[in-house]
């Protein structure tokens, strides 16, 4: 698989990041494991049947074996990244994997305070009802998913791919799609595109195309713009002031005295004592 570069100093840090990657044992999965292999994470595979343990533990990863359609939130507690790259094996499993499954490991992964969720959409899940036929139910799961996962506060990124390819990479990828045209994305290259979002954090709370393209992989994500920041709305004294309406002259009596800090003071009794040195204001009383 090309490359594309990637910050060395972060790679300290990598050995100690536990990385969870749903559908771990699937063409796209399997990239993705020997890729965060290669670069020093510590990788947790979740696959769903027992069988499937010793591929990816030969490789070097954890395996876990859990079936999306049920239970599977366990898996991400003591993860710090989550990577959902599942599918379903049947289109009548396509609401209950690429749905509910991504839906509930991300909602997981917020429960468990995870510092990134990646989520592997598709170029159209923004409007399924676009398409018809099973295209339009695996857009319409896609969507489900993406919704659910907008919901949750937490650090989350929205990878849609175009249609994948086994074609060989080439480490270079676009994020701007043109118009009315089929998009295609290299398996590799999709693989390589999550592994560079997880150290973007320019990319947090943010939906990100993934095609074919001319431009590296690591150049492309740089690029898109971090998302604007809420504008700010102060409410205080400061922001009410400039809205206070002008005196009135004709509520000004004409024999008032300027205010003048230096009048003498005409309040209810004496004036306290003034302090002088170190006195105690309150002899005998701790």
């Amino acid at each position: 698989m090309p490359g594309s570069a990637h910050d060395p100093a972060a790679d300290a840090t990598m050995g100690a990041m536990i990385v969870l990657v749903a559908g771990a044992n699937g063409r796209l999965g399997g990239l993705l494991v020997a890729l965060l292999l290669g670069r020093g994470y510590t990788v947790r595979g979740l696959v769903r049947e027992e069988s499937e343990r010793a591929a990816l533990e030969d490789l070097g990863a954890k395996a876990l074996v859990g079936d999306l359609r049920g239970d599977v939130e366990w898996a991400a507690e003591g993860c710090d990244v989550a990577i959902f790259a599942a599918g379903a094996r049947h289109r009548s499993e396509l609401g209950a994997v690429d749905g509910g499954g991504a839906a509930k490991l991300a909602e997981a992964a917020d429960r468990f305070d995870l510092r990134r969720f990646i989520l592997c959409s598709a170029v159209g899940a923004g409007a399924p009802e676009r398409r018809d036929g099973p295209l339009r139910e695996f857009l319409a799961a896609k969507h489900h998913a993406e919704r659910r996962l907008a919901r949750l506060d937490m650090q989350w990124t929205i990878l849609r791919f175009g249609r994948l390819t086994d074609d060989r990479g080439t480490g270079r990828i676009a994020t701007e799609l043109p118009p009315g045209t089929s998009v295609t994305l290299r398996r590799d290259d999709a693989a390589l595109a999550v592994v560079e979002a997880i150290h973007r954090p320019h990319l947090a709370r943010q939906v990100v195309h993934v095609i074919d393209g001319e431009r590296h992989v690591a150049s492309a994500l740089d690029a898109i713009e971090p998302r604007p920041l809420p504008p700010v709305r102060n409410s205080g004294l400061g922001a009410a002031q400039p809205e206070n309406p002008p005196p009135n002259p004709d509520m000004l009596l004409p024999d008032a005295h300027p205010l003048d800090a230096d009048v003498d003071y005409e309040g209810d009794g004496p004036l306290p004592p003034q302090l002088t040195g170190n006195d105690d204001p309150a002899p005998g009383i701790p």
